[in-house]
Order: C-alpha cells, then sequence, then structure tokens
C-alpha cells in the first residue's frame, strides 16, 4: 500500500533542544580543502620511491639479467615492498584524518583502503612465491620453506605476519565479512597492525634494499613511523578524547517496537562540529559495549548541547543501544560522512529513505530552504516502521515539500515498484530536474541509483554512502 501511515512517535522538530532553532545549531565542519589531492599525490609518491629504491640497488638489472633465478629474487623483493608500500598507503586511508574523511567521505576512503588491502594480499603472494622459487633453486623447495619460515633469522615472525595479513584479507571479502557479525569483524581486522611489525624487521636486516643502504633504511623506517604516528593521532587519538570527554544519554525514546531514537548531550557535543546528514561511532561506557564503537546516523539538526540518533535493534550491540538507561556515559568518535549539504544548496531536491534510514533524511531536512520543494519518499515494509513521520511532515509543510510513504512488500503495492522509472516519473514528475540523497540499505541503494540515472538523472546528483564494512 502506499498512503500516510499513523503517527509513531511523539514530537516535532521544535522540540529538539532549547531556544531558537539557528541560534542553537552546532557549528558546521571545515571546508576540507585540497586534502584528496594532496593525499593521493604523496600515495603515489610513496610507491614511485619504492620502485625507484628498487631499481637503484640493480633491481632491473637482475630482472632482466637473463638468468631466472636472479630474476626471481628480484620480483620478489620488488613485490615484497610494493605489498609493504601499498599496505602502509591502505592503513593511511583508514586512518580517518579530519580533512581527507571530509573530502571524499568515509565509506569511500574505507573502499579505497580495502582495495589497498586486497592489493597488498595479491603482492604479498607473488613475493612469497618468487621468494620460494628462487630459494629452491639452490636447494629443495622443502629445505626452502624450511629456512624461509624460521631457520633464518626474522623470518619466523615475518612468516606469522604474513599468514595474519592473508587471513584477514580474506575475512575482508564480501563474501566473508557478511557472514561475521560487526564486533568480531572489527577486532579481527584490527590484527592487520600487529602483521605489519611482525613482517617489519626482516624487510631491515634481510632485505637487500635496506641492510646495505642506511639512507633507504631510514627512509623506510620513517615512513612506516610516520604511518603509525598518523594512526595514533588521528584513529587511536579521537577513540581516546571520545572516551575521556563522553556524552551523556538525556532520553531513550521508543518508536516502535525495534527502533529508539536516543538524545546525547553535554558541554563537548559543541567540540564534535557535526552536521546534518553525517553518522558518528557510538561507544556507551558500559561493561558489555565499551570494547566495540557501533556507527549510526545523526536524525536532527545538532546543537551546540544535545545531539540525536536513532537506532535500530538488529541483535547484538544494537539491542543494547535501545535499552541504555538515561545518565549512561557514551563515548562519540567521528562525525563522519562528507558535507552533503553543501552540494545540495540551491537545487530542488529528492530524498529517498528505508526504514532507520530516515535518520539522515530527517537531520537534513532541517537545513533546507523553502526554495528546496523536497520530496521525501520513504520506503518500508510494514507501518510500523516508519518513525519520525509526524517530524517529517511539519518539516516538509514549512519548506514546500511532500512526503510520500511507501509501506508494503514490494509484490503487494498496487502502485507497482517504486523504483520502477515510470512509477518514479508518476510519484515525482519532474524527477530529472532533482538532486538525489538516498539512504537505506546496499540493494535498495543500488535499485534507487538504477531507477534515477533510467530517469535522467545525473550519476554526479546522486548522493549516498556505500556500506563500509
Amino acid at each position: 500500500m502506499t498512503g500516510a501511515p499513523k503517527a509513531r512517535n511523539a514530537g516535532t522538530p521544535s522540540s529538539h533542544g532549547h531556544g531558537t532553532a539557528e541560534s542553537r545549531r552546532a557549528r558546521r565542519p571545515r571546508h576540507p580543502g585540497a586534502a584528496l589531492s594532496d593525499a593521493v599525490t604523496l600515495a603515489a609518491a610513496l610507491i614511485i620511491v619504492t620502485v625507484g629504491i628498487w631499481w637503484r640497488h640493480g633491481g632491473w638489472s637482475a630482472l632482466t639479467s637473463g638468468s631466472w633465478v636472479q630474476a626471481w629474487e628480484s620480483a620478489g623483493a620488488l613485490t615484497g615492498l610494493l605489498a609493504t608500500s601499498v599496505a602502509l598507503v591502505g592503513i593511511a586511508f583508514a586512518a580517518r584524518t579530519h580533512r581527507f574523511e571530509r573530502a571524499i567521505g568515509l565509506d569511500r576512503a574505507l573502499l579505497w583502503h580495502r582495495w589497498m588491502g586486497e592489493t597488498a594480499a595479491l603482492l604479498l603472494v607473488a613475493h612469497i612465491v618468487a621468494t620460494l622459487i628462487s630459494y629452491s633453486s639452490r636447494e629443495s623447495l622443502t629445505a626452502a620453506i624450511i629456512e624461509l619460515t624460521g631457520a633464518e633469522q626474522y623470518m619466523a615472525m615475518a612468516t606469522v605476519g604474513a599468514l595474519g595479513m592473508l587471513v584477514i584479507t580474506f575475512l575482508s571479502l564480501g563474501f566473508m565479512r557478511r557472514r561475521l557479525a560487526y564486533e568480531t569483524w572489527y577486532f579481527i581486522h584490527l590484527l592487520i597492525y600487529a602483521s605489519l611489525v611482525l613482517a617489519f624487521a626482516h624487510e631491515i636486516f634481510l632485505g637487500s634494499d635496506f641492510a646495505f643502504d642506511p639512507l633507504a633504511r631510514a627512509f623506510w623506517i620513517a615512513v612506516s613511523a610516520l604511518v603509525l604516528l598518523l594512526v595514533i593521532a588521528s584513529r587511536w587519538g579521537k577513540a581516546l578524547w571520545s572516551i575521556t570527554h563522553p556524552l551523556t544519554v538525556l532520553s531513550v525514546t521508543p518508536l516502535n517496537d525495534v527502533a529508539a531514537a536516543i538524545e546525547l548531550g553535554g558541554r563537548n557535543v559543541a567540540h564534535l562540529r557535526a552536521a546534518a546528514g553525517q553518522f558518528a561511532l557510538l561507544r556507551p561506557l558500559t561493561p558489555q559495549l565499551v570494547w566495540q564503537p557501533h556507527p549510526y546516523s545523526i536524525s536532527a539538526a545538532p546543537r551546540v548541547d544535545r545531539i540525536r540518533f536513532t537506532i535500530k535493534a538488529l541483535g547484538g550491540a544494537s539491542d543494547l543501544m535501545t535499552r541504555l538507561t538515561v545518565g549512561t556515559k557514551v563515548a562519540v568518535e567521528g562525525p563522519y560522512g562528507t558535507k552533503i549539504y553543501e552540494a545540495l544548496r540551491g537545487d530542488k531536491l529528492l530524498l529517498i529513505a528505508g526504514g532507520v534510514g530516515i535518520g539522515p533524511v530527517r537531520s537534513l531536512m532541517e537545513d533546507f530552504e523553502p526554495d528546496a520543494e523536497p520530496v521525501v519518499i520513504y520506503r518500508a515494509r510494514r507501518p510500523e516502521e516508519i518513525v519520525h513521520y509526524d517530524e517529517l511532515v511539519d518539516l516538509a509543510r514549512t519548506r514546500n515539500g511532500r512526503i510520500i510513504p511507501v509501506v508494503g512488500r514490494t509484490s503487494d503495492l498496487a502502485d507497482g515498484n517504486p523504483f520502477d522509472p515510470a512509477v518514479m516519473r508518476a510519484m515525482v514528475p519532474d524527477v530529472a530536474d532533482r538532486v538525489a540523497v538516498v539512504c537505506g540499505s546496499q540493494p535498495m541503494i543500488h535499485a534507487a541509483f538504477q531507477c534515477l540515472r533510467a530517469c535522467g538523472v545525473d550519476a554526479e546528483d546522486i548522493h549516498f554512502e556505500r556500506i563500509w564494512w
């Protein structure tokens, strides 16, 4: 069915916060500047210098010498160097530095991180194979395996590190990652740092590129240290700051049988510099949840003293999150997400949300001017899954917009699949002239994207964030 559902939650936009909305609105993030181009340039420079070190030490000459033994040794050295440099670039992408993350979004940063990790794993496999072939040319394959997995100094640690990196990469592949709980994936993923540390010594002391070249060795140590410091200062520094400067649960409002709106407050809200449409990692400081941060979307424009998140209980940590008590301390890391509102100003808008994905859409609505004329398509399987409906209606009314609830299974909808181009044009006749924001599950994002493209919306005018874990 398609129609207006019964209101499922109390409160309107004016009930969020105190005082005049604009005067109490939190400050927005700063512009990211040239962070993206700078990061890509530095990453490319590291890889070029890495190849240059190999070249300077006779790597190309050995590779083309005509001796297959020397060729395999050279290939092993190059793939080993590239595996580490690509892994370092991937870790830097995932460090969540403020300017870089704001420039491209955490989803894209972690997607690049995943690509770098998978590329590093392939290079690592090539390094292992090439090194085994070159060693076995002087002795048997069994003897080469024994020597390269422990008989030679530092190689036992390198073997453990290599196996760790390969296992972590395998478990991070899409078909495996979907089988793991977020908590399991998160803790396994942290082991990548230990794996790289274990492999570091054999590069410095055994590799011909560093063992006999003090300048190259100093460069490699410096780059590794800089990446480590970047992670400590940006990622772990943010986590530590959030834990030592927590917010407090002000209210927990059940919205239906599986979702709740959680409002956090405190003087540290203003330091977050959060914006509508973003999300943050929440870590309740309770014995059960303190070890694991989870991502949740901001569902009302942040104020200087309070911020709201809408959470759906999907099992595990999210069930516990919807049952937090008033007064509980919560560490808030972030916020994350590109500043979507900047790209939307001055345009007529179409916002498509599925289920609890209405949270970022609801918060963005507060930033829109009347000329935005927002149309919100709210997709849900059951009327009970609709949340913040009264707030959305009030916001749409004051911004010359409208809300289109589409409720029910696709096969049961009287008007047909909302992501069929013909149905979409019937609901939103001027869809091709609008800029779209899509929030929801990955299948829904994909279906909406394909539909909007078929309706004539330019790909650059369709904004969404990918699932990043």
